[in-house]
């Protein structure tokens, strides 16, 4: 069944899906899910790191379900794996009015240099 203003695309593997994903959209957020979920949220946030996603990542975080994610990033951050700059380009939040603020504000982080 087709859907108006809707365009299937059918790509060829999971890496040309997750690029096509992000070139077409204007923000990424993950809902409660699985290890896809988390996978493809994680990509998009540390393809923004290095210049490849310049769209805002956040986690509808309902009924605390990403606390423990949240809690990783913020231990990156203190052991010098992330900087607080970039654990800023994160939003986990259970307020949608939260996550719309965000993205609307969102600057993506600077490209990072090795």
């Amino acid at each position: 069944m087709a859907l108006p203003g809707i365009k299937l695309t059918i790509t060829p593997d999971m890496a040309t899906r997750k690029q096509q994903m992000l070139a077409l959209s204007r923000g990424c957020i993950a809902l409660p899910g699985g290890p896809g979920t988390l996978e493809e949220i994680s990509s998009a946030f540390s393809w923004a790191r290095i210049g490849d996603n310049a769209s805002p990542c956040a986690f509808y975080n309902v009924a605390g379900y990403w606390d423990p994610l949240a809690a990783m990033f913020d231990q990156m951050v203190s052991a010098g794996f992330l900087t607080a700059t970039d654990r800023a380009k994160l939003c986990f939040s259970a307020d949608l009015a939260t996550i719309a603020t965000f993205m609307r504000d969102y600057t993506p982080p600077e490209i990072r240099r090795y």
